[in-house]
């Protein structure tokens, strides 16, 4: 019985307008998104080039300055370490094209001392290198585009699923069919089952068959790699649509089972999903910026040039003063003059890295309670689990930084261990001529390596189960309370 209620659906959703709309829509929405990602200009091929040649300049980067020894190198620090592309955005745009794609190395300003009377010896000196995190890109076209990818057609689906269940039972107790159907021997749980087995199975094939004419257009483009993982990550990204249109069929059963008629339905259904789909989620996010507003770049960048230009006060490294705690330079013969240009480097990297860190995790733990509060909307939470397989998104960035930080602590011990190694050093850091002057092999020096992590998709996967949980519960109450007349 069953089996025969889902068929009886499918075929009159199949007869309907709505399917028609559906499957002329979907299609052109899936081949779009191919033709965009896999023969735009700005695609993953463009952004893969350009990745591979700054990997190319870091590693020519290491080369040069290792040939010129360890105090050198250990000074000038890595080049700019780029951000791998995603190989899926083109299913979860995660909006890149705001968030930064690099991080640099900042530490270029030296001087030289001598220059203003010669109370300082003539000696050039650089900063100590430190991370310095690119701005996100709020301008450009990139804001007046919509990105039609994998969650845009997410959502897309969840409107459609709207249309084919909003009379799915007020349509059927309008006709008098419901009542009929119910004096056969089948419980209501069965006939809801049924409904929604036939509404799924109505909008999931559509959407399989859409899936692969696009995977297919992007694999024949030849500009994305597929790999067994890629495969993989896909087959996950399906199983998050399916249970996305598992909550809305739900969602719609229970208004459909709860008001007198199908109109009623469509309107508190439409609500319901404008809501989930756009206002709650906007609301929360400008709730969570006025809670903790993020200071300006011109605020941090006064604050940070005063900081330093108190530490310079302190140390006057250029100034024309007859007593000046850098007033020698720094060799090895003289530990104590090297000591003291050490400390100045120290606290000024100490400033610089303090504030910018702080800037940045500021803004990612306000993206993060952002995050965790507008997770109340299952169409967010599916888009946030799309960005975790795709490996998209401001979480993908956060994950990308705290690795960029472990691997400036890292680079640091390699200085600092092979400095040990040599018994002519003065094992001052951070001064050039405090280290070893040896040759560094080129090989042997820490390189980044990117690791992709996917935890970010565990919390909105539970999510998603937890709603489809609680919407059929609430759609089986409903259709167990409900008039059948």
């Amino acid at each position: 019985m069953i089996w025969h209620i889902g068929k009886k659906e499918i075929y009159h959703n199949l007869t309907t307008l709505r399917f028609v709309l559906m499957i002329i829509l979907l299609p052109i929405l899936m081949i779009a998104n191919a033709l965009i990602y896999g023969f735009g200009d700005n695609g993953y091929a463009a952004e893969i080039r350009d990745y591979n040649r700054k990997v190319t300049q870091g590693l020519s980067h290491i080369e040069e300055y290792a040939a010129k020894g360890l105090g050198e190198l250990g000074m000038i620090g890595p080049a700019e370490i780029p951000k791998r592309p995603p190989q899926l955005k083109f299913c979860a745009d995660g909006a890149d094209a705001f968030i930064p794609r690099s991080i640099t190395i900042a530490g270029a300003r030296g001087g030289r001392g001598g220059d203003n009377g010669g109370v300082v010896e003539n000696y050039r000196w650089r900063e100590l290198w430190s991370l310095e995190y690119l701005p996100s890109n709020h301008g450009g076209a990139a804001t007046t585009l919509i990105k039609i990818d994998w969650v845009f057609i997410g959502v897309f689906m969840s409107f459609f699923v709207i249309l084919f269940t909003f009379d799915a039972i007020a349509g059927e107790r309008a006709r008098g069919t419901l009542s009929l159907m119910m004096s056969n021997p089948i419980s209501r749980g069965q006939v809801l089952f049924a409904k929604y087995l036939g509404t799924f199975a109505t909008l999931i094939v559509p959407l399989l068959i859409g899936v692969l004419m696009n995977l297919l257009i992007t694999y024949l483009s030849g500009s994305i790699p597929f790999d067994s993982g890629s495969w993989l990550r896909i087959l996950g990204m399906i199983g998050l649509f399916a249970l996305h249109i598992s909550i809305f069929i739900f969602l719609g059963l229970f208004f459909s089972s709860r008001v007198s008629n199908a109109s009623t339905s469509l309107v508190w259904l439409l609500l319901t999903w404008v809501c989930l789909a756009f206002i709650f989620p906007s609301l929360l996010g400008l709730f969570v910026g006025t809670l903790d507003p993020i200071p300006s770049i011109e605020r941090i960048s006064a604050e940070k040039r005063l900081q330093l230009a108190n530490i310079d006060d302190e140390f006057q490294p250029t100034e024309m003063l007859k007593i000046t705690k850098l007033s020698e330079a720094p060799s090895v013969n003289n530990p104590s003059a090297t000591r003291q240009w050490a400390t100045y480097f120290r606290r000024r990297s100490e400033t610089r890295t303090r504030i910018a860190d702080a800037r940045v995790d500021q803004q990612l733990r306000q993206v993060q309670f952002a995050r965790e509060l507008t997770q109340i909307s299952p169409t967010v939470c599916f888009q946030y689990a799309m960005e975790g397989l795709a490996n998209t998104g401001i979480v993908s960035y956060m994950d990308f930084v705290k690795q960029v930080r472990r691997y400036r602590d890292t680079f640091i011990d390699f200085i600092k261990t092979e400095d040990r190694d040599d018994p002519n050093s003065l094992h001052i850091y951070p001064v050039r001529e405090g280290l070893s002057q040896k040759l560094v092999n080129p090989d042997a020096v820490p390189r980044f390596k990117e690791h992709i992590s996917h935890q970010s998709v565990i919390f909105p996967l539970g999510l998603l189960i937890v709603f489809n949980i609680l919407f059929f519960i609430m759609a089986q109450l409903s259709f167990l309370k409900c008039d059948l007349k």
